[in-house]
């Protein structure tokens, strides 16, 4: 997302090897933020596959990066209302893990 790390992924029912990167897919629900991982490759395809981080400084920087995401995404969605039922109050200390 922030970095453009270059990582190889093998899935398991393919023998080809796919480089790209780790992508966090960030969508607004009616229930809340939903977050899932991906990987883009480089021809461009993205593929259901776990994140991979190589380093704790580049996994650090993508959970930072995700956590920015998310909490524009809760903004824009308490200016839309498109949240039913689910509080938009910003993050206490018992969010943060530490």
């Amino acid at each position: 997302m922030s970095e453009d790390k270059k990582i190889e992924a093998k899935p398991e029912d393919r023998s080809e090897q796919i480089q790209g990167r780790s992508i966090f897919i960030v969508e607004t629900t009616p229930s809340g933020v939903q977050v899932k991982t991906g990987f883009l490759a480089e021809d461009g395809r993205v593929l259901e596959l776990p994140a991979i981080f190589p380093t704790q400084e580049y996994a650090l920087s993508q959970i930072d990066e995700l956590r920015k995401i998310v909490i524009q995404h809760f903004a824009q969605a308490q200016q839309a209302s498109a949240l039913h039922g689910v509080s938009l109050e910003g993050p206490s200390p018992d969010d943060t893990i530490q």
